[in-house]
């Protein structure tokens, strides 16, 4: 096998003062529904790819490459956690992994630890086997150099749509183990789009009909308010309308899926609203006073949070039509 694999993202592991309280998660993240945490352990690295290809390592480095992997495509979490607890271990760490996967029907692909990951040390499993994980850790998450307690864990869930890959080990600057995990969630990439474009007569009569118009088309980078360049053609349809109908004003709202905390949604709902009213008002010279961003963050879902496609819906801006 040429390629290195991608077991998991670099898990951004901060320095940590132990104390009989769990550190707070970083904003914004949140565990994969089908792997429970371990109690007392907080997230501190996290990052969300919406599509991806990654391979997960189902057998040991062997001095080129891994003997075996798994691919999957789909939506990628990256999450690293430490524990309040400095005294628990790797092994106790991997057990206790091991157990939540097996109690919730995953099948185990491959389990080692230290000098069964590879011939001579279990650390070049990890620097060499993934070099994802050896360049990212630069800096944030290192393995201690002569740390030979690195345990690993690849699972598959029962119907073959979640394929994990975990590692405990011990950082440098973190009292006690941390664990890092990478989980594929199954999906097919959205190639084209199932729906056509509104136009201005579709909006205005959506707004006169129901007093609001949900946009589906202007679309924002992951975890951003930056706007996608695609979104080109929707907001030159409400600049239009804007134009053709002088006395119309709307309230530009976001909304998003329910990925992440309230609080995170709100924000993040709030700051690309505010986003599509700063372009409308830069880029087409709409008049600032006939526009009003807001955000909804996860409050008005229009389908399920439980797929991808309705998360997909529910990630949208709505125009609504103000009093003149």
């Amino acid at each position: 096998m040429q390629n290195k694999f991608f077991v998991w993202s670099c898990a951004a592991i901060m320095a940590l003062t132990v104390s009989k309280i769990a550190l707070a998660d970083i904003d914004g993240s949140y565990d994969h529904a089908d792997i429970p945490r371990i109690a007392g352990s907080s997230i501190v690295y996290f990052d969300r790819t919406e599509f991806d290809r990654v391979s997960i390592p189902t057998g040991p480095y062997d001095g080129d490459d891994v003997e075996s992997a798994e691919t999957m495509e789909g939506e990628v979490l990256s999450l690293s956690y430490t524990f309040d607890n400095p005294d628990i271990s790797t092994l106790q760490v991997k057990r206790n992994y091991l157990s939540a996967l097996e109690d919730r029907g995953f099948e185990v692909l491959y389990a080692a630890s230290n000098d069964d990951l590879s011939s001579g040390t279990g650390r070049s499993f990890f620097v060499h086997g993934t070099d994802i994980f050896s360049r990212g850790a630069r800096g944030c998450c290192r393995l201690d150099t002569g740390d030979r307690e690195i345990r690993y864990i690849a699972a598959r869930s029962a119907d073959g749509t979640v394929l994990a890959g975990l590692a405990a080990f011990n950082a440098r600057r973190v009292d006690g183990a941390a664990v890092s995990m990478t989980v594929i969630t199954a999906e097919e990439m959205d190639t084209e789009m199932d729906h056509q474009p509104l136009t201005v007569s579709e909006i205005e009569a959506g707004l006169i009909e129901h007093g609001r118009v949900a946009v589906q088309d202007i679309l924002f980078e992951i975890d951003s308010a930056q706007i996608r360049p695609e979104s080109h053609q929707a907001l030159v349809t409400i600049a239009d309308l804007m134009r053709d109908v002088p006395d119309m004003n709307l309230l530009v709202v976001g909304n998003t899926d329910n990925t992440g905390s309230y609080d995170y949604n709100l924000a993040l709902s709030m700051e690309r609203a505010t986003s599509v009213v700063s372009y409308l008002t830069r880029q087409h010279s709409v008049s600032a006073d006939r526009l009003q961003a807001a955000g909804a963050g996860m409050m008005a879902p229009i389908a399920t949070n439980r797929t991808e496609q309705g998360r997909s819906l529910n990630r949208r801006v709505e125009l609504v039509e103000m009093r003149r």
